[in-house]
């Protein structure tokens, strides 16, 4: 029976490498130093970006009207006038749901007319056309625009959400992070005031053709709690959005991207890899031709 013996493998110690390390000290030096400044030269080329962030707390909205009165017959009244009953606590995640929607992201496109904008390398400013044959739609600014541009982050313990803007100017990113959130609440607003009058015409339908006492008392209580949540949709300041911190302008040097230090310190790594790789090929040359 033969015995079967493995070479034994090389084992790599600390004081193996720092040995290695001190007599490549020149090459691996150099390249450290070479892809730290390659790469951090590459940051300062790099177009710089900017974020631009306001903190806002989503309300549900005027609260209280028919949600608050029970089911039954007034129930039924409430689902004939396209009103729901109950659910008051989701309105927060409606809103939010209806900020990052695909509809209204189009909607802030076109009214703001952003595709130029968003794609500036393919728009000629001058002759007011695209450069290309095939410009962008508005199905790509919205998706650039929703994957790029926009940034969303909920703090589920406190209900505190932040809504970033991240573009190449200062100033447009912190003016389009308000205006995002001032639209969206405006709009939620209209739509309430739009919801609340069509169930105040039904119930006052319905309240001149009820006979039961106990009923048309029903439908005035209800009347009178949408009127309420009519005149608060109306009249406040933050309808579904209630800011806590408005978006301002970076200075100049405050950018997000890029990270000018990240930048040197991965060139510093990339670079002390590839010298290793090259010490380390020099050596085993060095030592298969004998010189």
């Amino acid at each position: 029976m033969n015995d079967i013996s493995e070479s034994p493998r090389p084992q790599i110690s600390l004081l193996g490498m720092a040995r290695f390390l001190w007599r490549h000290v020149l090459l691996i030096g150099t390249c450290v130093v070479l892809g730290a400044a390659l790469l951090g030269a590459l940051s300062f080329v790099l177009r710089p970006m900017y974020r631009s962030e306001v903190v806002f707390a989503p309300t549900n909205g005027s609260g209280g009207g028919l949600g608050d009165l029970g089911g039954g017959s007034l129930g039924g009244l409430a689902a004939l006038a396209g009103v729901t009953i109950g659910g008051g606590g989701k309105r927060s995640e409606e809103f939010l749901e209806y900020l990052r929607s695909q509809g209204f992201t189009r909607g802030f496109i076109e009214r703001h007319q952003l595709l130029p904008v968003l794609f500036a390398r393919k728009w000629d400013a001058r002759q007011g056309k695209w450069k290309t044959s095939d410009p962008p739609t508005l199905a790509d600014g919205v998706r650039k625009f929703s994957k790029k541009v926009r940034q969303m982050s909920e703090d589920r313990r406190t209900g505190i959400v932040t809504l970033a803007i991240i573009w190449s100017d200062r100033d447009t990113a912190a003016k389009w992070a308000n205006q995002l959130l001032a639209e969206a609440d405006d709009a939620l607003r209209q739509r309430a005031i739009g919801e609340y009058t069509r169930s105040i015409d039904y119930l006052t339908s319905e309240s001149t053709q009820a006979s039961v006492v106990e009923l048309r008392s029903a439908i005035y209580k209800a009347m009178e709690s949408e009127l309420k949540d009519a005149m608060i949709a109306r009249t406040r300041d933050a309808y579904a959005f209630k800011v806590l911190d408005p978006a301002v302008a970076r200075d100049p040097d405050d950018t997000d991207s890029p990270n000018k230090p990240l930048y040197i310190a991965l060139g510093g790594v990339f670079g002390l890899l590839l010298g290793m790789i090259v010490a380390a090929s020099r050596e085993r040359r060095a030592k298969q031709t004998g010189f």
